[in-house]
């Protein structure tokens, strides 16, 4: 495809037009052989099907293609040509090389798209805005977007389902592997590993917590605050693995030695607010809830680590830092 010739305005030299297309080149392109030259889409299509030179029938492949002369391009530059509306009105003179852009955007293209002017604001080709019905395109639109939504939610419920039979195969995975680290020491180690990263792995996505009141730390959950740690532990992407576990671990029975009773949480007062803790949702009852994972508190006394993690609910005084996270975990 070339220029028309008859768009051209002034006289063209005859080595400006494609033997192919017979208009004048566009992106032109000339064998290294011969010379002869031809529009690029026009001796790609023609090289699909024949390996010679259109005009003299020299051997022509498409590693023997180069780009125009310098005085072929000079002599395309000094063309002009007639906007191809220019019956309807455009009376622009441009250089080769604006012109399909031009056309592409001409206020007199009747196929340039422009905006509704009745309200609606959809975008309509220019020769059918007479015709355009607002409230039957808008209609359209509704119905084909609802199409969309149906299939999305499909798909989106295709997909959940995939997720629980997945997350159902990986439980049974796990708790196959929980049984063989009961009976082999490597297991075991190699199996603690995969859980505090497991942990860490999780953990980095939630936000760092501030404790400012710890005496309203609530120690002896009962069952319904338990049901409640782990639905939010659920909802926040607990490994599933280890949602017993860490559910289990809201109970001070299951607290590091320095945690477990009260007159030892008040002896350790002052160290407990070392602990790095991260925010876990609220429980439905609005109290705020923060998970303390061992692979952040590597720098607390023993009695104080919690070997893999623990949860903690407090009735308030517990918010959300505002800072820079810490560096990743040996873990992490």
């Amino acid at each position: 495809m070339g220029f028309d010739l008859n768009c051209i305005v002034g006289h063209v030299d005859e080595e400006l037009i494609c033997p192919i297309c017979a208009d004048v080149l566009e992106e032109p392109m000339q064998s290294c052989g011969c010379e002869h030259a031809y529009c690029r889409a026009c001796i790609d299509k023609w090289m699909q099907q024949k390996q010679i030179c259109p005009v003299d029938r020299s051997d022509l492949m498409p590693g023997h293609l180069v780009p125009i002369s310098r005085l072929m391009r000079n002599m395309l530059s000094r063309l002009k040509i007639k906007c191809s509306f220019s019956e309807n009105g455009c009376s622009q003179l441009l250089p080769l090389e604006e012109f399909r852009s031009h056309v592409a955007s001409c206020e007199h293209n009747p196929k340039v798209v422009v905006e509704c002017n009745k309200g609606c604001g959809m975008k309509v080709p220019k020769d059918e805005l007479a015709g355009h019905n607002c409230v039957f395109e808008l209609r359209e639109m509704v119905q084909h977007q609802s199409i969309e939504i149906a299939e999305l939610k499909e798909a989106q419920a295709n997909q959940e389902l995939r997720i629980v039979i997945q997350r159902r195969e990986l439980e049974l995975l796990q708790y196959y592997i929980a049984a063989l680290r009961s009976t082999n020491p490597v297991m075991r180690n190699i199996g603690e590993q995969l859980d505090r990263y497991s942990l860490m792995q999780w953990g980095n996505g939630l936000p760092l917590a501030n404790v400012r009141t710890w005496g309203s730390l609530i120690s002896t959950p009962d069952t319904p605050m338990h049901l409640m740690v782990r639905d939010g532990l659920r909802s926040c992407g607990c490994p599933m693995h280890l949602l017993n576990l860490m559910v289990d671990r809201c109970h001070e029975d299951r607290w590091p030695d320095g945690m477990v009773t009260l007159d030892a949480r008040r002896e350790n007062h002052h160290r407990m607010n070392q602990y790095v803790t991260r925010l876990l949702p609220p429980l439905i009852s609005g109290k705020p809830c923060v998970v303390v994972l061992g692979g952040d508190n590597t720098h607390m006394p023993e009695n104080l680590r919690p070997a893999l993690g623990l949860v903690m609910i407090f009735t308030d005084g517990v918010e959300e830092m505002l800072q820079e996270p810490l560096p990743d975990s040996e873990y992490a």
